[in-house]
This record gives structure tokens, sequence and C-alpha cells, in this order.
């Protein structure tokens, strides 16, 4: 048995009804939806076309600190990176791991940082606390709220990234405002309060979720929509 007849034989395995089904909480409450293969493929193909706007490209090299408990939103992401053909390292967002973190940064020419925590950051700056040092050589860095309030306090620039109950947001170097897929999601602000809804084309018929995330929202002249944290 080769690679390649294991690869022939799985591919007459009858694929799966969905892609997967996220399990999560909403506003405090468990709550648990499917996730279906054309969703799939429609979030890879935003992923996509966003990180090419920020101008990922196969020469970079990239540091995810994003757990498995994030496939759902990271995920096509991951996949983003394979299709553009940019070499990604994943680390722990954990503060015992920021040792690996560093190293990864010492030993390899990482460009990019994808969804720094600031757990990661506030370890790092335990035993490194010149930032703009750390982070001199890295030209894109998406980070958690809390850790790109904390780089641009320390003079470093980054992009904030943010988990927005069943979306996802990042900032564009031209825009840091959070850039979220209008096709796929609507929001609104209730009481300075981000709430999310699917679009009809989602498998799963979500309303109406409390995101627990204090944001406005704005429609951009392109008929996009852009989400600011407050």
């Amino acid at each position: 048995m080769s690679r390649r007849s294991m690869v022939e034989a799985i591919r007459k395995v009858p694929a799966a009804p969905i892609y997967g089904i996220v399990v999560t909480d909403f506003g405090g409450e468990p709550y648990e939806y499917e996730l279906g293969w054309d969703d799939s493929e429609r979030d890879f193909q935003w992923a996509l076309r966003l990180l090419r706007r920020a101008g990922v490209t196969s020469d970079d090299y990239i540091l995810c600190t994003t757990p498995n408990h994030e496939l759902p939103w990271t995920s096509p992401f991951i996949r983003a990176f394979r299709e553009i053909g940019a070499t990604y390292v994943p680390a722990e967002q954990h503060s015992w791991d920021s040792r690996r973190f560093l190293a990864i940064l010492d030993r390899l020419p990482i460009t990019v940082v994808f969804g720094l925590w600031p757990e990661t950051l506030a370890a790092i700056t335990d035993s490194r606390p010149d930032l703009q040092r750390v982070f001199s050589d890295t030209r894109l860095i998406w980070a958690r709220p809390e850790a790109n309030r904390q780089l641009s306090a320390a003079g470093v620039q980054s992009l904030p990234f943010a988990l927005l109950g069943p979306a996802v947001g990042l900032g564009l170097p031209d825009n840091d405002d959070l850039q979220v897929n209008g096709n796929e999601w609507e929001f609104c602000s209730r009481d300075g309060e981000l709430i999310v809804s699917a679009t009809t084309q989602r498998r799963t018929g979500l309303v109406d979720v409390p995101t627990g995330v204090r944001a406005t929202v704005t429609a951009t002249k392109e008929g996009g929509t852009l989400v600011q944290l407050s």
C-alpha cells in the first residue's frame, strides 16, 4: 500500500453530510450548530481574498497561535496559507509555550504573526520587555484585541483579530477596523453590544447571537461591513 493508493481509497469513501459541528457558547450559554461543506468553502474563499489584500505571499513565514477549539473560525485561514504557499508554524497560546514562540521567532524568518494572545504577549514581555526589538522583523501581526492594545502602547504596529460570536474579523494594513464577511453574517449593534445573525445561505440559521463584544457597525462605500471595537 502506497500513499497514492491510500488517497485513492479515501476518495471512494462517501463524504460526511456536514463539514462539522461547532461547539461553543453564546452569551454564556452552551450551543452547538452544524457547519456545511459549502459554508466551509465560502469561508475559505473569503479568508484567501482577505489575506491577499493584506499582502500575504508565498515568501511569508507565519507563526500561528490559534488553538484547535477555534478551528471553525481559523481553519479557513490555515487552508488559505497553504493555498498561497506560505510556510506556517503553530504555537500554543499559553504562557508556558512562550519560550518556544520566541525560539521560533529567533530561528526562523517569521514575517507574519497570526492570532497573538495577550497571555502569550504577557509572558514574552516578562522575559523580553523591548517588544519593538522582539517583533522588529515581523511585517504583519494580527493580535487579539487586548494584545493589540498592548502592542500599540509599546509602539509596535499590529492589526486586530477577534472572534465575533460565530463570525471572525481581521484588520488590514490600510484599515485596522475589523473586516467581516457580510455575505455570510449580518451584524448590528444593540445597546453597544455586537449582535450577529447568519444569512440564509448558511446551513444553520443562527439569529441574533449575542457576542459579548462591545462594538459599532458601519457600511463601506463598496457595500461591505466594518466592525469597530469599543
